[in-house]
């Protein structure tokens, strides 16, 4: 046999037995790992769900948590003071946080003030609960361990599933006894679900009340699952996987049930990297003998198969450490030195912009300062929630905050001090933000901006109040303000509905309306919230 049937003979045989093995790889190795992959994804983003069902027990936990711990509140359970009702117990207050049920009880569980409102048509709903005037001490809505000053869960409602959240009311500084239970309540609704969905970006539905046979998943072909302790269920179905789980109430009963519809995204690009596979090997196959069978030169061959090889191994792995090695004398060995030398110069070239991006990255969008959003992060931010807010036709809020006589607090205390107190101003604002779209950023100086996506001018005063407020509670000195004897800051609040002909050129109308409102608040003797009203007067007019 000669010398090109040889090799011929031994190269098909390779490359067959290569092509055998790569298949037995992507089939019995790789395409489970993918359908291991597809699977936690899809409890992944089942959990993401379940987050943002419990963030809306979070929120209510603070709602609960705040009314809870006036001092106003404590005194009321005691007075029924009309005064507390019309200031915090109207219609639109419990709107305006969306809260379904309120319920004030006593500490036997009689119900001392209840309302229960739908927060979209605004109109009042009649619950079972409320009717009897009284809550059962062991009901799951006051049944509080005695150490626990606190509870949330969901429990079972005729209008469905009421996430709720109670606390004992208590004095301001936490002291009691306790003067009764204080109990928000939010139902799982439509809305709800279709809001939660646009937050997930997860087209899930609920099932209530829960019934396994009502579920997608049925009982046949069920896979069950389970990530950091939530436990669901799959079954596969063509394009798509079929996911559900249960949503359980405090006693671990299941309230409501979750499904949605996962594609099948992740199986099919494997299945379509395993033919790529087989092609990209068959055809590098019939490549390689076609050049053998022509060029017979074992000593061509070896390198060159090398070298092939060699920049093969480093497409897929990008590993730019390895090194060929090859040493030769002849043109073979010098292409292998260029090539290491050039895998080199590639492998610092990559590390050094891996480098230059993250540190870019960073410093394009945090303050470097005090460590929160910068002007070109609140710009960026503020276009995508502007045109989301004119695409959903919903309100758009902006605050300006400033520093009180910032000047003189540098005058006084030093710039190193001044930096101090911007820093610590900026991570207590920071930490006033309760939703993940809510963002502050320093705008520039003593100067703060936050953007509150569908937040309309009363929701974006109460938040402005709060920030002055927490800002005064640093306490931090100031001997030079004409305000306060700490430091203190002004706000301007501004709010629009964007509409299409108002196109990108409405933020900056946003911006100035909020600014005016700053420059009234700190014309009316700083510390203050300021609403722009359209009647505040331009500082740019004499």
């Amino acid at each position: 046999m000669s010398i090109r049937a040889k090799v011929f003979t031994i190269i098909f045989i390779l490359f067959a037995s290569l092509g055998v093995a790569d298949f037995f790889v992507q089939r019995f190795v790789v395409y489970p790992s993918f359908l291991e992959l597809e699977n936690h994804e899809a409890g992944q983003n089942l959990q993401r769900i379940f987050h943002a069902i419990d963030r809306e027990n979070y929120h209510l936990e603070r709602i609960g948590r705040d009314w809870a711990t006036w001092d106003d509140t404590h005194d009321f359970m005691t007075t029924g003071s009309e005064v507390y009702k019309k200031s915090n117990l109207y219609d639109e207050a419990l709107d305006s946080i969306a809260v379904n049920v309120m319920i004030f009880c006593a500490q036997d569980g009689s119900i001392f003030w209840s309302n229960a409102r739908d927060t979209v048509q605004e109109t009042g709903i009649n619950l079972e609960l409320l009717q009897s005037g009284s809550i059962p001490l062991d009901h799951p809505l006051i049944n509080l361990p005695a150490e626990e000053n606190g509870t949330v869960g969901v429990i079972n409602t005729e209008h469905g599933p009421l996430l709720f959240a109670t606390r004992r009311i208590l004095r301001s500084d936490g002291t009691g006894p306790a003067n009764g239970f204080l109990i928000v309540g939010r139902i799982v609704s439509p809305a709800m679900v279709e809001t939660l969905a646009e937050q997930t970006r997860i087209a899930f539905d609920i099932v209530y009340p829960y019934v396994d046979e009502n579920m997608i998943c049925g009982k046949s072909g069920v896979t069950a699952a389970s990530i950091d302790n939530l436990r669901y269920f799959t079954v596969d179905d063509g394009k798509f996987v079929k996911v559900c789980s249960a949503y359980l109430d405090p006693s671990g009963t299941p309230i409501f049930g979750i499904q949605y519809l996962f594609p099948r995204e992740i199986t099919q690009k494997g299945i379509a990297s395993i033919r790529y596979a087989m092609v990209l090997v068959i055809s590098s196959g019939l490549i390689v003998l076609i050049m053998l069978n022509v060029l017979l030169q074992a000593v061509i061959l070896r390198p060159l198969q090398q070298l092939t090889t060699h920049a093969a191994r480093l497409r897929h792995e990008e590993d730019y450490t390895q090194r060929l090695d090859l040493r030769r004398d002849d043109e073979v060995g010098a292409l292998a030195d260029s090539f290491d030398n050039m895998v080199q110069t590639i492998r610092e070239r990559s590390e050094e912009l891996k480098r230059a991006n993250e540190q870019l990255t960073l410093l394009s969008m945090r303050d470097g300062l005090t460590g929160i959003s910068n002007r070109r992060m609140f710009d960026d931010r503020l276009k995508q929630e502007w045109r989301r807010a004119m695409r959903d036709k919903t309100a758009i809020s902006i605050i300006l905050g400033d520093v009180d006589f910032f000047k003189n607090y540098n005058d006084a205390h030093g710039h190193l001090q001044g930096d101090q107190c911007l820093i610590a101003v900026a991570a207590v604002l920071q930490q006033q933000m309760q939703r993940p779209a809510d963002l502050v950023a320093r705008f520039g100086g003593e100067e703060f901006a936050v953007i509150l996506a569908d937040t309309d001018a009363e929701g974006a005063r109460h938040v402005a109040e709060s920030l002055r407020q927490s800002v005064l509670e640093l306490h931090l000195e100031h001997g030079l303000s004409e305000a306060a004897s700490f430091v203190t800051m002004s706000f301007g609040v501004a709010s629009i509905i964007p509409q299409p002909e108002d196109g990108d050129g409405g933020m900056a109308e946003l911006l100035r309306r909020a600014d005016l409102a700053m420059y009234q608040a700190k014309r009316l003797g700083r510390d203050r919230v300021v609403v722009w009203s359209g009647d505040q007067p331009d500082p740019s007019i004499p």
